[in-house]
């Protein structure tokens, strides 16, 4: 979207932070205590992200039985709530211009502000898993399994849980601590992985608490009696119009487990709209199996004015994003001068270093973790890519036969990634795609050009845009807080 607005003709805030996860929170605090004006932005109604969702107001009687983990969040988002930044919760960031503009939905009306600086902490998305059936209602990411618990105390008795991942495992681990039965847990991850990882022993033994963690979870899962099935493959989920099972292969033999609620999972990736959207320069991680930002070493982007923080930088987990939020804020208080090189290394040099250590654990994981190529790259004409438009395998591939090579060809002939989620869904499984059928790498096939807005809006609320200096945005936060209030 073209600006109305002048470049620079006023200045509301040093720092715009769109995200209150771990990153955010984190990039806020040290910048708004440095005496820098800071406005943090965020589409979910409390801050702390998805990994401390609701840690200030669990709708859970004993929110520790979600694990330590999760309660440590209380005392970010608390230093978060205390620091000097303001705070605008429900609010959908649609735009980003090259000026430092910013576009935001705040309810039901558009709104605009500007800043020196940028951080977009955005976090991540559960990877797409293109099964068959997957589209079934009944079939939900195993994220969103734990959304509903967070947010709204929700469970579903009896549920399957396939997939791979330590979030997995936590999850359902956290059911069981509830009382609630779990019929299965299917594992995908495959013995080569188990093998492979190997290579990176170092790297889980440079964290045993985090190791310990793990096989804790995978015994507490074991005791509570639950079946669990290792090295699964050829998952899909069986039913015409809702899920009523899932069948699965394991060591040459045929399951079958009746179910009307099943939860995917296969890790994680950046949440990548915005930043695409944005035309910042991306490249393709094999050790991930995802697109993320290029960097420098304070998270600034291809574009200058601009920082990238958190899991939406590539995926670093919940103590490195809060590290990396510090890292980003030095970065951006450095560039507008509030502080010296010299401070800004010393600052840091903790926060470097222990990013780099959990590095060396994080390869080990994302081995051990890479999730199947069959449950990645789709091979059954009738299995559903793309979601919002129901397109399928055979779809895309009739679509590159007529000359849809590239990701943004391939959308203009079969419309996948059109859709309201506008290809975070599909995307990567479309660049892995068409990186199998044209024999070239991902990084060669690229991914989806992506533009304003990022997020849908009507016609109605872009029509009513209104300028805000912080003083106005503060009144609107008062608003907003108070119809929250209400609503609650």
């Amino acid at each position: 979207m073209t600006s109305s607005m002048a470049p620079n003709s006023y200045n509301s805030y040093d720092i715009a932070i769109i995200g209150s996860g771990p990153a955010g929170m984190s990039a806020a605090i040290r910048a708004s205590d440095a005496g820098a004006s800071v406005i943090v932005l965020d589409e979910k109604p409390r801050s702390g992200g998805q990994i401390y969702r609701n840690v200030d107001a669990s709708p859970l009687a004993q929110p520790e039985i979600l694990g330590t983990d999760y309660l440590k969040g209380r005392e970010i988002t608390h230093a978060f709530h205390q620091c000097h930044a303001e705070h605008i919760s429900a609010a959908n960031v649609w735009h980003v211009g090259d000026s430092g503009e910013l576009l935001f939905s705040l309810a039901g009306e558009t709104h605009r502000i500007t800043a020196r600086q940028i951080i977009v902490a955005t976090g991540a998305m559960e990877r797409p898993f293109p099964i068959p059936g997957w589209h079934l209602p009944g079939v939900m990411s195993a994220g969103s399994a734990q959304v509903m618990l967070k947010s709204d105390g929700l469970v579903y008795e009896g549920a399957v849980f396939a997939g791979t991942g330590p979030l997995l495992y936590l999850i359902v681990a956290q059911y069981l601590r509830l009382g609630v039965k779990v019929k299965a847990l299917v594992d995908t991850t495959t013995k080569q992985n188990y093998v492979s990882s190997l290579a990176n022993i170092t790297g889980a033994l440079s964290a045993p608490s985090m190791l310990v963690k793990g096989l804790s979870l995978m015994n507490e899962i074991r005791k509570a009696g639950v079946k669990v099935y290792r090295f699964a493959e050829g998952l899909s989920v069986q039913g015409a119009d809702q899920c009523q099972g899932l069948s699965f292969t394991q060591a040459g033999r045929q399951h079958h487990i009746d179910t009307d609620h099943l939860f995917l999972h296969q890790g994680v990736i950046p949440n990548l709209n915005m930043t695409q959207a944005l035309g910042l320069k991306h490249q393709w991680s094999e050790q991930q199996l995802c697109w993320k930002p290029q960097l420098d070493k304070w998270s600034t982007s291809s574009k200058d004015l601009i920082a990238v923080a958190g899991d939406s930088s590539g995926i670093v987990g919940a103590d490195s994003s809060a590290a990396m939020g510090r890292i980003c804020a030095l970065g951006q208080l450095l560039k507008m001068g509030l502080i010296n090189e010299e401070q800004a290394e010393q600052e840091a040099a903790s926060d470097f270093h222990f990013m780099a250590k959990q590095q060396v654990f994080r390869r080990f994981i994302d081995r051990l973790y890479r999730p199947a190529d069959a449950h990645r790259k789709p091979s059954a004409d009738n299995t559903v890519v793309c979601r919002c438009e129901e397109r399928t395998v055979k779809d895309l591939k009739q679509g590159f036969a007529l000359g849809g090579q590239e990701p943004n060809q391939l959308k203009s002939i079969t419309r996948c990634g059109m859709g309201p989620c506008q290809g975070r869904m599909c995307g990567h499984t479309v660049s892995e795609l068409l990186s199998e059928w044209r024999s070239q790498s991902v990084a060669d096939v690229g991914y989806y050009r992506l533009r304003s807005p990022m997020r849908l809006i009507s016609l109605q609320e872009l029509s009513g845009m209104n300028d805000q200096t912080p003083a106005e945005v503060e009144s609107s936060k008062g608003v907003s807080d108070q119809k929250q209030g209400e609503a609650q």
